[in-house]
């Protein structure tokens, strides 16, 4: 998967180019910007990108951002937590494996948008909601419905909807 890093000379407005700070950074490291994934990304290229295995470097970033524990990353990738701990130590993720990992990085990217902050994203994810019948948006990342759901759910609120 391309990582696109920019520096602060990158970030300037140039004369004729789109606003940059509309495009909010979602990992941020010794005055580096990473984002996790581009803001238009086509559906070509993440099947590309999940049928090429991400790389157990791209499943640490991820669990760092979003602060997922070895176990919770488990879950949400299907898989039981010894085999995550060996993945994590030497080698990449499946084609299944890479697209629900791609599939949560588009969630983190949105909602980083939504809510402008990782640390409130975070703790909303962990949040149970009534919406939810009083589970958190975590605890419904385990099935590709899931991820509908709570990318919905932020879009209301990116929307004002009450939720």
């Amino acid at each position: 998967m391309k990582v696109k890093a920019t520096t602060e000379k990158d970030r300037k407005v140039r004369p004729g180019a789109k606003n940059s700070s509309t495009q909010k950074p979602i990992f941020e490291a010794a005055n580096t910007i990473v984002r996790i994934l581009p803001e238009r990304t086509g559906p070509f290229e993440l099947i590309a990108q999940s049928r090429s295995g991400m790389s157990h470097a791209e499943v640490r970033q991820l669990a760092s951002l979003l602060e997922l524990t070895i176990r919770e990353l488990a879950i949400l990738l299907s898989m039981n937590e010894r085999t995550m701990a060996r993945r994590l130590v030497s080698g990449s993720l499946n084609k299944v494996e890479s697209e629900r990992l791609l599939l949560l990085k588009a969630l983190a990217a949105h909602g980083l948008r939504v809510f402008e902050d990782q640390g409130k994203f975070n703790r909303w994810l962990r949040r149970p909601l009534e919406i939810l019948e009083s589970q958190s948006p975590l605890q419904l990342l385990d099935t590709a419905t899931g991820f509908q759901v709570v990318d919905q759910i932020l879009g209301r609120i990116e929307y004002g909807v009450y939720s």
